[in-house]
């Protein structure tokens, strides 16, 4: 009997592993960089983050990004900013022992600013998560989703928005490749996540 609940005791132990290395309870750091499809510019620059997740399946964020590029217009060298600062929220629908499937939103704005001159858009987004912990070292999620931005000097643009990502576990720590694809852009980050 005792050898029964030292196993089970061992495969809760197991189990509580995994599910840490996917919780959204988070502080992060790290390099961004979006390239534009119809212009040749790629920012680079930094992003930061923290989420926290309610034990009901409600989970929270906030990511704030600021990147910069340098571009050559009519042969003169122009400073060029690309900010966000987003808001997440979202839910927890289904969950397994390896795997957690979410839904949730980005709610915020990005601004890109030239010169003295800024475009505020009011950004939002839906989308679907799958996160599947292969090992407690290593775990992967893929996401499906639309996204909508909207300016009172430019069109409004909307799209699919597609993309996913690759994480190292250490311990509490992880280092995550992640990339997105949408309508007009394409958007990469190398992260350190410490989660609690």
């Amino acid at each position: 009997m005792k050898k029964r609940w030292l196993l089970a005791l061992c495969a809760t132990l197991g189990f509580n592993v995994q599910a840490a290395n996917l919780n959204k309870t988070y502080l992060e750091i790290g390099y961004s960089q979006t390239d534009l499809d119809d212009a040749d510019y790629d920012a680079n620059g930094y992003k930061a983050g923290a989420g926290y997740e309610f034990e009901n399946g409600i989970f929270v964020g906030f990511n704030y990004k600021r990147q910069k590029d340098t571009l050559s217009i009519f042969l003169t060298e122009t400073d060029v900013e690309f900010d966000e600062n987003i808001f997440e929220v979202g839910y927890l629908v289904h969950e397994t022992q390896n795997g957690r499937f979410a839904i949730g939103a980005n709610l915020g704005k990005m601004d890109i600013k030239v010169d003295n001159r800024t475009t505020e858009f009011d950004l939002a987004r839906f989308y679907a998560e799958y996160e599947h912990s292969f090992s407690k070292y290593i775990s992967a999620f893929a996401q499906l989703g639309y996204e909508n931005y909207d300016a009172t000097d430019v069109s409004k643009r909307s799209g699919a928005r597609v993309g996913g990502g690759l994480k190292a576990h250490f311990g509490a720590s992880s280092v995550s490749l992640e990339y997105f694809k949408g309508k007009d852009f394409d958007q990469s980050a190398l992260m350190y996540r410490y989660s609690f």
